[in-house]
């Protein structure tokens, strides 16, 4: 079962385990909020590229970083960050 919970600048989903909430993701929903390098919706792709580099997966206008169990995922439009994502990796 998810749930979503929204606050001020974004919503975090969670989904239930064995009786325990997990993190799904987090949505930034204005640019209120920025990631801890700095970049915010609406940033500019060439800050969104200096701020976390060329080691990115690029589908369509999607570009995912991933760390460990979890990804970021910026979607640009108009060369600027148009949605920003933090999604845990969930094994099946």
């Amino acid at each position: 079962m998810e749930k979503v919970y929204t606050y001020s600048g974004f919503e975090i989903h969670t989904y239930e385990l064995d009786g325990v909430d997990y993190v799904l993701s987090v949505v930034f929903l204005d640019d209120s909020v920025a990631t801890k390098e700095g970049i915010y919706l609406y940033s500019d792709l060439n800050s969104m590229l200096e701020a976390y580099g060329d080691d990115y997966t690029k589908t369509n206008n999607q570009y995912t970083y991933t760390s460990g169990s979890s990804q970021l995922n910026f979607i640009i439009e108009n060369d600027e960050v148009a949605s920003i994502e933090y999604m845990a990796i969930i094994e099946q």
